[in-house]
């Protein structure tokens, strides 16, 4: 299971290196062209932002499979061994029931803009929604192994610096 885990997570992750390319390749071709040319790309606005959007919500599963986001543990770490896997199986069954609730709306966001084209890339709306949905469902992969394990993934540090991948 870890290997399936680990392999979808390397998936993402070239999915944010790409897209992290062409936010960067877009935006700079765009002020190349409009201040070494007088003329803009067309399509860097939209392409860029759906390339962040992608970005964005790629990495929220990254972040949930190693404990990245924040988190308050103040109380946690006050109570009993057992009494912290219980508040992280709880914490983590809720946070996958909103995923759930997260991945409906996304389906109901493609189905609803699927028809509809985007005006400077020949794609539909619901390339904007797609990233939420697969987000959405890859975290609540991780959320059930996590509440299956019963606890946390531990975060790495080194040298101050959090590792993205092992």
């Amino acid at each position: 299971m870890r290997k399936l885990l680990d392999l979808g997570d390397r998936l993402l992750m070239g999915i944010v290196i790409v897209t992290m390319a062409i936010i960067v390749t877009t935006i700079a071709a765009d002020v190349v062209g409009r201040y070494g040319f007088g003329r803009s790309l067309i399509f860097a606005n939209e392409l860029s932002r759906l390339a962040f959007i992608w970005m964005s919500f790629m990495v929220m599963p990254l972040g949930i499979s190693r404990g990245l986001h924040v988190a308050i543990t103040s109380v946690v770490d006050a109570v009993p061994l057992g009494v912290r896997r219980l508040l992280f199986r709880a914490s983590a069954a809720m946070i996958a029931l909103l995923m759930v609730v997260v991945l409906l709306g996304a389906w109901v966001s493609i189905k609803g803009r699927s028809t509809e084209m985007l005006n400077t890339l020949p794609v539909s709306a619901a390339w904007f929604y797609y990233p939420l949905a697969i987000g959405a469902a890859w975290s609540i992969v991780h959320l059930v192994v996590q509440f299956i394990r019963g606890e946390p993934p531990v975060r790495v540090f080194e040298d101050e610096t959090m590792q993205a991948l092992p």
